[in-house]
């Protein structure tokens, strides 16, 4: 049996692995300042393995016009790994924003290897 990727992760990588998994869970959302043993959380070392595992990628939100005219948010252009840990080191870049909108807050989206590793457990469990 094929177990599943979520159940290596830590508290930490399973809230953020929730909030890449959801479609426009915001990072400020996602995780709280302690681990499961109540130490300070790194976000961006957090994160950056997320990323190198190549489960998750960062992004900002950008406005978004539907061709009706109706205005939103869409996910920018990944950003690049070099600049992760710069633009996590900044809280206002990914807390709560003042702007209900949430345009440029960064957030988290899985990529196609995560999708495939719960298939394929998904696949195993048939």
């Amino acid at each position: 049996m094929i177990d599943s990727p979520w159940t290596a992760l830590t508290s930490v990588e399973h809230d953020l692995m929730i909030c890449a998994s959801e479609a426009w869970s915001i990072l400020a959302n996602s995780t709280n300042d302690k681990d499961e043993d109540g130490h300070p959380v790194d976000l961006p070392c957090v994160v950056l393995g997320l990323v190198d595992r190549g489960w998750v990628e960062v992004h900002r939100l950008e406005p978004w016009t539907a061709p009706s005219g109706q205005t939103g948010a869409t996910y920018g252009p990944p950003i690049s790994r070099a600049e992760i840990p710069q633009v996590l080191q900044d809280p206002a870049t990914w807390d709560d924003p003042e702007e209900p909108s949430w345009i440029g807050a960064v957030t988290l989206s899985v990529t196609e290897t995560w999708r495939a590793l719960n298939r394929q457990r998904d696949q195993a469990t048939e």
